[in-house]
């Protein structure tokens, strides 16, 4: 075996170096149990191969005359091929002790990538989500980190700079919205914070950084206000349209569910889950909901959005909607526990409702605002009556500020407004006649 120059030495302990961190880098991935344990110990083998590769060119490797194998270990002031002497009596325990050598004895410490870093916040953040949420978090994982050069740098690599340059790079190439730059900061944020918790890094660097240094750069995805609510003239070709596809096929509930929603502003899963037992004279007892899990594509009966009950005032419209609806069941043979039922004893699911709407308002040649257009009109215009936004958000559902944020436009027409700006504008004459 020849003697190797300084120059093949240096070239050789680097390649050595990056078989080595390889070989525990893809140990941790094995350890997070987030990559198919097959496919990475397949590939551990074949690093710790190239290990052996790299010692046999470095030092001499050879079976003895008693049958042992023998190699040499590196030893401080004596050049390769020799070194401290080892012998093991089989091969593979040789090449195990080789590989072993190199793996232990490497004082490198293996930083975990953005993305080990990000799996690792997961781990406990997913024990506090829903399937449908775990479902969400992943899907914009993939959306914003998987593939990027971003996802696979060292943590301790990632600094206040890296950050502005991949999150406007990552706007202005996949034209994200506000509300898709401020999910991806926050998954930023929160794979930083559990680094630093974990002490890997003692930095933060988010700490000088904010949500609107990013916010406007996106682009305005938000609709506008007349394509998010419906007006008097489009609610009355809705209720005209349902009265016009019911003599087609009464029988078909899910068309009643608009109906519905078009008088209560209820939820789809709301409506979807109402049973007659929730019907009262004076009220509606609000306390279910139809959740689609779309994790396992799985339908069940679970409680409302915000986990709470309510009533809804019964009027003339929605009891003569809930007579016909009983009308129907009793002509058709499909009398059901459940209001809106699949004609088979059991609930339809609140997504058939809005493809119901959906293709309503196709057919009707208006924009679609679905369901929760007619939730943010009903809205809309209680407050618009002077209906006071705590008894709004009541019968709606929701907190006072969502609803003042999210669902509060003015829905008023032309005439009106000109109403306002004559009354107005008299009051001011008055005052200098």
């Amino acid at each position: 075996m020849k003697k190797l120059d300084i120059c093949e030495i240096k070239v050789l302990n680097r390649t050595l170096r990056e078989q080595i961190r390889l070989v525990k880098s893809l140990i941790l991935d094995m350890e997070n149990g987030k990559i198919d344990s097959a496919y990475v110990q397949s590939m551990i083998e074949l690093n710790k191969n190239e290990i052996l590769k790299i010692h046999k060119k470095k030092f001499k490797y050879w079976q003895g005359k008693n049958g042992n194998w023998n190699t040499y270990f590196p030893k401080e002031n004596v050049e390769p091929p020799y070194g401290r002497l080892v012998s093991k009596v089989s091969q593979e325990r040789l090449d195990k002790a080789i590989v072993d050598y190199y793996i232990k004895e490497d004082k490198t410490i293996i930083v975990p990538t953005f993305r080990q870093m990000y799996e690792k916040w997961r781990e406990t953040k997913n024990l506090e989500l829903s399937d449908n949420s775990i479902l969400r978090y992943d899907s914009d994982y993939k959306r914003f980190f998987a593939n990027s050069d971003f996802e696979n740098l060292p943590i301790n690599q990632i600094n206040e700079n890296t950050i502005k340059k991949f999150m406007l790079e990552s706007i202005r190439k996949q034209n994200l919205c506000r509300e898709a730059c401020k999910k991806m900061f926050s998954c930023v944020k929160n794979t930083v914070k559990c680094a630093r918790i974990e002490k890997v890094i003692t930095d933060n660097p988010v700490e000088f950084l904010e949500l609107k240094q990013f916010t406007r750069h996106c682009i305005e995805s938000e609709k506008p206000i007349e394509e998010q609510v419906f007006n008097d003239s489009e609610l009355r070709m809705i209720q005209r349209g349902l009265d016009e596809l019911y003599g087609d096929k009464p029988e078909f509930i899910p068309r009643y569910g608009v109906e519905m929603s078009l008088l209560t502003g209820m939820r789809v899963g709301e409506i979807a889950s109402l049973k007659w037992e929730d019907i009262h004279d004076e009220y509606i007892y609000i306390h279910t909901s139809i959740k689609h899990n779309r994790l396992k594509n799985e339908f069940h009966v679970g409680a409302t959005k915000t986990k709470k009950s309510r009533q809804f005032p019964m009027c003339d419209e929605i009891e003569a909607l809930l007579k016909r609806i009983k009308n129907v069941q009793e002509e058709y043979g499909c009398v059901s526990e459940f209001v809106f039922t699949d004609g088979r004893g059991g609930y339809i699911n609140g997504q058939r409702i809005s493809d119901c709407m959906k293709r309503l308002t196709n057919y009707l040649g208006i924009h679609g605002g679905g369901i929760t257009g007619l939730r943010k009109t009903i809205n809309s215009n209680l407050r618009r009556n002077g209906v006071p936004v705590t008894i709004a958000a009541s019968m709606l559902g929701h907190t006072e500020e969502v609803n003042n944020k999210y669902y509060t436009y003015d829905t008023s027409n032309l005439s009106e407004k000109q109403k306002i700006i004559k009354d107005r504008n008299s009051k001011v004459t008055a005052l200098v006649s």
